[in-house]
């Protein structure tokens, strides 16, 4: 086959149709800006919704347990709920009595089960606890919640985990190792899984069948052993997950995975250590509230049974005081006395919580302690791990409102400057047109005394520029302008862009006023015959206002240049925007 030669078929006119027929195109589209997201922002949307509205469409019993299946509430504009990973959680919200709260549970299902709109939870019942045992009696098919996002770190990273996890769970927390084990045997998830599961006796696990179901659709790559810390079965391990057992089932490398109680994650951090697992191979979930214990002694013995007083500051700037027990985390205060107060995981690991201690000390145990180093520095703290150790003021949800009325100062001194420019502008026109009346309209000029001219426009003038000043936001123009150069103040290129709005628009509108009552008093005053050889009213009105434009604007402008750096240092308008960019910025 010949080969074609592209070259013959191009013709140098074609060049010259690009143009034309771009433009061409151009012309048949619309002239409506196009209305769409960014895929990227849907999506991330999606992941991170700021609520759901779920509600219960399923209940499972299981000893001593509950499994709950929620829905999107279609009702409430929830279409679809957030995907997750594996091992992530989710916090409800809960109203029991006075006492609005939070509780993280971690997602016993398949990350694939989101996409048809679904979640699963497990919630045990616990001696003296409060939530559980709330949700277990209160809770219906239909119940309506309102849930966060799915949030957490216990999830499975193949660039820093082992191909093999040694997952540890007791009791209730074998919840996240359900959602492990479902993605791993419907594909979501690639690693092996040997699952080591403490329980009291046969009777209290949870998941049993489900567990063994899954271990044989998973084709090898999961292995479930119950250990029963209170029974001796055939079948089952007897005792407690320690570095033997852990030894016993765990290939040469691997990670180890743990969810369970406080006491448990004490204890199997140090049989990890007796095993030499390097620390970045072990992962604790969340657990919840952090309860002090014998490492806390020192805080505990100096502050046992104590409480103090709370003086609690809120996005309404409204204080109020409340009691706060020394061994009870600053949330649960919150809590008790009926403060909704932002939180999730409620063991310092997401810092959703976060606010400002304004005065007091606090304690804070150092296994919960994941601040940063800058909040350190600055006094932020997590009331969700955080004790009080004396009278507190503490700022929740503080730094959004304190933008807003720094915003709402600094919009208050932009007006203010703004009147003050209009006064001292229209000041300076109505000496100005005086000056100019007998130049420009001799017969008004001949109707007046000088004083009565002088007093009388310059009276017009400053209440025109006051009514201009109050309709028209010449300063927030002038800030729009100088901005969309990249002008910041105080430079001088801000300052020449600034004051063009404050300048052209009190002498647009000022001598278009003065010119017309100008006109009005010299026809008024004139002869028959003079008003007969006059032009119309409206010819002269606008003459006279061309005549006025150029030299009333021209002192204008330079009188805005001088003036309005001083004006603006005077009302605290620079300092003002300042404070606004150090709230917005997180530095006030």
């Amino acid at each position: 086959m010949a080969e074609k030669d592209y070259l013959k078929e191009v013709s140098a006119d074609g060049f010259y149709d690009i143009l034309p027929k771009r433009q061409a195109v151009i012309n048949k589209a619309s002239d409506k800006e196009p209305q769409y997201e960014f895929n990227a922002n849907v999506l991330a949307k999606s992941l991170h919704p700021k609520v759901q509205h779920v509600k219960v469409s399923d209940i499972k019993e299981l000893n001593g347990a509950r499994v709950y299946t929620l829905e999107p509430d279609l009702s409430k504009e929830t279409s679809k709920l957030a995907y997750f990973r594996a091992g992530q959680y989710i916090s409800l919200k809960l109203k029991i009595g006075d006492s609005v709260l939070t509780r993280p549970y971690s997602l016993c299902s398949s990350p694939k089960l989101a996409l048809s709109g679904k979640y699963r939870i497990v919630v045990k019942s616990m001696k003296d606890g409060f939530a559980s045992s709330y949700i277990n009696k209160e809770f219906k098919v239909g119940t309506t919640i309102d849930i966060s996002e799915p949030s957490g770190f216990f999830e499975y990273e193949p660039l820093r985990d082992a191909g093999t996890v040694i997952g540890l769970a007791g009791g209730s927390g074998i919840a996240p190792f359900m959602s492990f084990a479902a993605a791993i045997a419907d594909g979501t998830e690639d690693f092996n899984l040997t699952l080591l599961y403490g329980s009291r006796t046969e009777e209290e696990i949870l998941f049993k069948d489900e567990l063994a179901e899954l271990e044989k659709a998973a084709g090898g790559k999961i292995k479930v052993i119950h250990v029963l810390s209170d029974e001796e079965k055939p079948g089952y391990e007897h005792g407690f997950i320690n570095a033997d057992l852990i030894s016993k089932y765990a290939p040469d490398v691997y990670s180890v995975f743990v969810c369970g109680s406080q006491g448990m994650y004490d204890y199997v951090e140090g049989e990890c250590k007796k095993l030499g697992v390097k620390k970045r191979y072990v992962r604790f979930d969340a657990y919840g509230q952090y309860r002090l214990t014998a490492r806390d002694a020192e805080f505990t013995d100096a502050h046992k049974d104590k409480t103090y007083e709370i003086t609690v500051i809120k996005n309404d700037g409204v204080e109020r005081k409340i009691p706060a027990r020394a061994d009870e985390p600053i949330l649960v205060a919150l809590e008790r006395a009926g403060i909704e107060a932002p939180s999730k995981c409620r063991s310092g690991e997401c810092g959703f919580c976060r606010a400002k201690l304004a005065s007091g000390e606090v304690y804070t145990p150092g296994k919960v302690e994941r601040r940063r180093q800058y909040d350190k520095e600055t006094g932020y703290v997590h009331p969700c791990c955080t004790f009080p150790k004396s009278d507190l003021r503490i700022l929740i949800n503080y730094e959004k409102p304190k933008i807003e009325r720094k915003v709402k100062d600094m919009k208050k001194k932009e007006r203010l400057m703004g009147l003050i420019m209009a006064i001292i502008i229209s000041l300076a026109m109505g000496v100005l047109v005086a000056v100019l009346i007998p130049v420009i309209s001799p017969q008004a000029a001949e109707s007046q005394p000088v004083a009565i001219r002088f007093i009388s426009n310059i009276l017009m003038s400053v209440i025109t520029g006051i009514i201009v000043a109050f309709v028209i936001p010449l300063g927030k123009l002038g800030r729009a302008l100088a901005n969309k150069a990249g002008a910041n103040p105080p430079s001088f290129k801000f300052t020449l862009l600034n004051s063009i709005p404050l300048a052209a628009g009190n002498t647009l509108i000022v001598s278009l006023v003065c010119s017309f009552f100008g006109v009005l008093m010299g026809r008024s005053h004139a002869t028959a015959e003079a008003l007969a050889h006059m032009p119309p009213f409206v010819i002269m009105w606008l003459s006279n206002w061309g005549k006025l434009l150029l030299p009333t604007l021209v002192v204008s402008y330079i009188l805005a240049v001088i003036l309005s750096p001083v004006v603006s240092q005077a009302v605290g308008m620079a300092d003002a925007g300042a404070e606004v960019g150090r709230a917005a910025s997180g530095k006030d």
